[in-house]
């Protein structure tokens, strides 16, 4: 099942240091990957966030792991007390906080026809070999689609994929250029906000699968190197507009499910990514 797990790291000695997305990386894999793994592959069942300060908590850091992969799920949580190294610090597990939510139930979710996103890190995406430092709706939901399907047990079909892909648009945006040095090359990416709508008349099948693929982002993050902190994604769906009928307002509520459902899982770690502090070490 799709997992995300919260860590509390404590430095065994609090001073900063820069983070880099390559250390990041390789402290992702030696927690999440196996040793007959293939570290090169292309594709990869997990994300990771930016190295956070904890809040009130001097010598305390947040970092957040997503798993895709619906076939298995590492047992992360045992790793708890152990000590890790991410570049020049030492830091110990102090505590982890798994949420899940099944692709099923995310394919449940109700129907959104406009969703915005915050970008938290360095979001960039390629194109034939060129990186592309805008959140452009095309690329975005086709490499989410890509994700999805590489580890979900329920694949979204590829004519439904290549209908949102033509559907979907980019309604706002406030955005800025960012760079970020990935080790082996600088990259140009952007940081801020967006907002994706599907027109009114989208088929409810192109809405279902706009709306769980929003929701993915959260886990999955969005664009490229999301295995190194990269493309760090959450987001809210605002209330509807009001249609008019006849004269009258006739608007809906599009309410998240209930508290205890099991998409209640990825709302939450919705508000608890967004109650991070935003001061990076990295």
């Amino acid at each position: 099942m799709p997992t995300t797990w919260h860590l509390h790291l404590r430095a065994e000695r609090p001073v900063e240091r820069q983070v880099t997305p390559a250390q990041l990386h390789g402290l992702a894999c030696a927690l999440l990957e196996g040793l007959g793994a293939d570290h090169h592959g292309q594709t990869k069942p997990f994300s990771v966030t930016p190295l956070m300060q904890a809040p009130h908590a001097p010598g305390h850091a947040l970092l957040t792991l997503g798993w895709l992969d619906d076939r298995t799920v590492p047992p992360l949580q045992k790793r708890a007390g152990e000590q890790v190294r991410l570049g020049g610090q030492l830091f110990t597990i102090e505590d982890i906080h798994a949420q899940g939510a099944p692709y099923a139930a995310l394919l449940a979710l109700p129907r959104a026809e406009r969703v915005s996103m915050d970008f938290l890190s360095v979001t960039h995406f390629t194109r034939k070999g060129r990186w592309i430092p805008l959140p452009d709706p095309e690329l975005l939901y086709t490499g989410l689609a890509r994700r999805w399907n590489a580890y979900a047990e329920t694949p979204l079909p590829p004519p439904l994929i290549t209908e949102l892909r033509e559907t979907v648009l980019l309604t706002a945006h406030d955005v800025k250029s960012a760079p970020v040095d990935i080790g082996q090359a600088h990259r140009i990416g952007f940081l801020g906000h967006a907002t994706f709508t599907l027109p009114r008349t989208a088929r409810p099948e192109v809405a279902s699968a706009f709306t769980a693929l929003s929701h993915f982002a959260e886990l999955a993050g969005t664009g490229a190197q999301t295995t190194h902190g990269l493309g760090w994604t959450t987001i809210s769906v605002p209330p509807p507009h009001t249609r008019k009928t006849d004269g009258k307002a006739a608007g809906r509520s599009r309410n998240r499910p209930p508290r205890r459902e099991p998409s209640e899982a990825d709302s939450r770690a919705s508000q608890t990514r967004r109650s991070q502090p935003r001061r990076q070490i990295l």
